[in-house]
């Protein structure tokens, strides 16, 4: 069916928001002021939901013009506008017909101005080959809808609530790389949540990445690693030492080996997948992972339950011009993000400052004015290494926040450097 958006249909999304506090409350997320086809229903809209913010009400016709003044100018000429609401309050309701009629029409009527205007935006970014921006805007625009979820009601929910719980705890964890950590989170971390490792360069992010996206694959999980430092093969190789404990030096020379070990492996958990992407250091967004995870469904039927990604500050804010605490805080939010809008576990790695070397233990001091970054993730670990303990292949862990379990405490390392393996050692020790 094709709908004509006339004159009197903006007309009238204008006479009901105007009237109908519960009608703007629904069609306000709908509707942009951009999206009506003459400047004074433009205007118009714009005021009233400017009145709203203010004022948590529709306004009255002369706080309307009122409103109108502020922005066009006490000595504009408003003569356009005094018409044009004279037409507004004369107009004939039933022209506008059942109500819930007239909502399906916005709603197709604002899905169609956004498209529209997803397509206009798109072709600047065409031209600088932006296509995860230009995939975003289009499933935005596609996504708008009146469907609104409103949340759980707690009391009439409660066996629901429960139901989802065991199903949570029964079948739905993702088990850490030692097994104290596991335990103390009930099994292990959860899906739609963000777990960050906090070191020093050099001090084994990426490899606790790997261990643990080894570790997800030995759960029947499908993993997405994505590099933003390290070439694909590079990466591949670490996962080809940890899952077969071949050295890294001896890889080359044992592809017979590594090819009958590798085959037992998909044997034991033949439901685990591993993809590995790279993309280029500081210029990838969370728009261009969004656009992978749609590609990888297309067209490699592959569907994640983990997303890692090596590591944070590597990728590029969407917003550009933040400083930089404020864009790792950005980041570290659109990452949570994925975790929640895709159903998947996230794991990244972030750096300390300056001054990560120097202390025994690495707490939520040493990451200053990045802090934002640890307070939207779920669950944050730091790992610390001394002189001696390097040349030991030893390191503790310290979990730095668990919003779902025990944190604040140590778990002593051993570390294979050889093929990458990481081990707990016995017993674990409470931080002061």
């Amino acid at each position: 069916m094709k709908y004509d958006f006339s004159d009197n249909i903006q007309r009238g999304i204008i006479y009901l928001s105007k009237y109908s506090r519960d009608f703007y409350l629904q069609i306000c997320s709908l509707v942009k002021s951009e999206y009506f086809e003459y400047p004074v229903h433009s205007n118009f809209f714009l005021s009233i939901k400017k009145y709203y913010e203010d004022y948590h009400d529709i306004p009255k016709d002369l706080h309307l013009l009122e409103c109108i003044k502020d922005f066009k100018g006490s000595n504009e000429d408003l003569s356009d506008y005094d018409d044009e609401l004279h037409r507004i309050n004369t107009m004939d309701a039933s022209c506008i017909g059942h109500t819930e009629f007239f909502l399906d029409l916005i709603e197709k009527f604002a899905q169609k101005a956004a498209m529209k205007e997803a397509i206009t935006n798109s072709i600047s970014l065409l031209k600088e080959d932006r296509m995860g921006d230009i995939e975003v805007l289009v499933r935005d625009a596609l996504s708008i809808n009146r469907n609104v979820d409103l949340g759980q009601s707690y009391f009439s929910d409660v066996m629901e609530r429960f139901e989802r719980s065991l199903q949570e705890n029964s079948g739905n964890r993702f088990p850490l790389v030692f097994d104290t950590l596991t335990r103390e989170l009930d099994g292990g971390l959860s899906a739609k949540e963000l777990a960050m490792v906090v070191a020093p360069p050099g001090v084994g992010k990426s490899l606790y990445l790997v261990n643990q996206g080894v570790q997800a694959l030995m759960q029947n999980k499908k993993v997405l690693y994505i590099s933003l430092e390290m070439s694909e093969d590079k990466i591949a190789q670490r996962f080809d030492s940890v899952m077969t404990l071949i050295a890294q030096k001896k890889l080359k020379n044992s592809l017979g080996l590594l090819q009958k070990r590798l085959g037992l492996f998909n044997d034991n958990f033949p439901n685990g997948q591993l993809m590995i992407k790279e993309f280029p250091t500081g210029l990838a967004n969370i728009n261009d992972v969004r656009s992978l995870l749609v590609q990888l469904h297309n067209y490699e039927d592959f569907i994640p339950d983990v997303i890692i990604i090596d590591y944070l500050e590597l990728l590029r804010p969407t917003r550009e011009g933040l400083a930089e605490y404020q864009a790792q805080q950005r980041i570290s939010e659109e990452l949570r993000g994925i975790a929640v809008e895709s159903n998947v576990l996230v794991w990244t790695a972030t750096q300390t400052n300056r001054q990560g070397r120097a202390v025994k233990l690495i707490t939520d001091s040493e990451l200053a004015d990045a802090y934002g970054k640890i307070r939207t993730c779920d669950y944050a670990i730091s790992l610390n290494q001394s002189e001696e303990e390097f040349d030991d292949g030893q390191m503790r862990c310290y979990v730095m926040k668990s919003r779902n379990g025990k944190q604040r405490f140590v778990v002593p390392l051993s570390i294979d450097y050889s093929t990458l393996t990481m081990s707990e050692c016995d017993p674990y020790e409470t931080a002061e």
